[in-house]
């Protein structure tokens, strides 16, 4: 069989194969220009070929190894059986084996400017914290977190809402008999009565509740008697108008005929006393053959909490308009209060 020279690497190739086994070149059987070494000529006219051996190279230039070892390696491109010692298929030219490729290094992980800055910033103030700590452990002032504890525990006591205590009550109308002012705020059974139907028409009928300091009125308790039978044969509020030191203006309201309690929404801020005018009443009525002519109250509480202010403040003299009335209302006469 005749064989052929590699124009690249110089190896001898069979002529019945395409590609260099060394060096994977491809070998153009009908490349001109090979008569110098191996020529093949191919007449395909006829059902032979001719062909033509020159002298063969030197041995020095031919560069093809011998074949070390025995075996066959099969070509994973095209499956071609190829000698173990070929580095490239001889049929197709492919690379038969290869080396494992170097692997790169994993790169470390760079961090930015602005983010080691803010790791820089963040461990300084851990750090300012811990100091902090540490010196509030050993050098704080025992006494002073004591004092702390108990003013918060003060503070926390105070806000809850409960009755307000009432230093004194001061009413328009003297009572009858045992039936004084003073009963509205003894929390017993006694009761305030006056007689109403000799009370002149637009005078009016106050009643004013002193604190003994200023206070935060949330709602105002109004309680009637609790005997209905009793309730029904004596006149009973019905329109009362409530004004407080630091209100703005006195504000109407209109009381339920009913016995026993009932709440009053009034709020004011920081106020040593509020005052209670009666605009109108309902009319008594004859039960069991029984009606009065006095006008009965049992008792009235306020709700609410110590204010921010807890000195005396001097009222003024003078008269306020009330609201959807025609009656006026006096102001607090000059009296100083606690």
């Amino acid at each position: 069989m005749a064989s052929r020279r590699c124009d690249q690497c110089g190896a001898t190739v069979a002529a019945d194969e395409q590609f260099c086994p060394n060096c994977g070149s491809f070998i153009d059987p009908l490349e001109p220009g090979r008569g110098r070494d191996n020529v093949i000529s191919v007449n395909s006219d006829g059902n032979y070929e001719e062909f033509e051996l020159s002298s063969p190279p030197p041995v020095s230039e031919v560069r093809n190894p011998e074949p070390s070892g025995s075996g066959e390696i099969t070509c994973p491109s095209c499956g071609a059986v190829n000698p173990s010692n070929n580095r490239h298929c001889q049929e197709c030219g492919a690379r038969l084996s290869q080396g494992p490729l170097p692997t790169a290094p994993r790169p470390a992980v760079q961090a930015t400017a602005g983010v080691r800055a803010a790791l820089a910033i963040s461990a300084l103030l851990f750090g300012v914290v811990v100091i902090a700590l540490l010196f509030n452990v050993f050098n704080g002032d025992p006494q002073a977190a004591t004092t702390s504890t108990a003013s918060s525990t003060t503070t926390t006591a105070t806000a809850e809402l409960a009755p307000i205590d009432i230093l004194d009550v001061e009413c328009s109308q003297e009572g009858i008999g045992s039936f004084v002012c003073d009963n509205l705020i003894s929390n017993t059974d006694a009761e305030y009565q006056f007689t109403y139907e000799d009370v002149p028409d637009g005078q009016p009928i106050t009643i004013r509740l002193i604190f003994d300091q200023a206070m935060v009125v949330h709602r105002i308790d109004w309680l009637n008697l609790e005997d209905a039978t009793r309730l029904k044969r004596n006149y009973r509020a019905q329109g009362i108008v409530i004004n407080a030191q630091t209100s703005l203006q006195p504000v109407l309201f209109q009381l339920e005929d009913l016995a026993g309690s009932q709440p009053v929404a009034y709020a004011a801020l920081d106020t040593n006393w509020i005052e209670i005018t009666i605009e109108s009443a309902y009319q008594a009525e004859v039960v069991d053959g029984n009606s009065f002519r006095e006008l009965a109250i049992q008792e009235i509480r306020v709700i609410g909490r110590p204010g921010t202010v807890t000195n005396g403040t001097t009222g003024t003299t003078g008269t306020t308009a009330v609201p959807g009335s025609t009656t006026t209302v006096p102001g607090p006469s000059t009296t100083a209060t606690p």
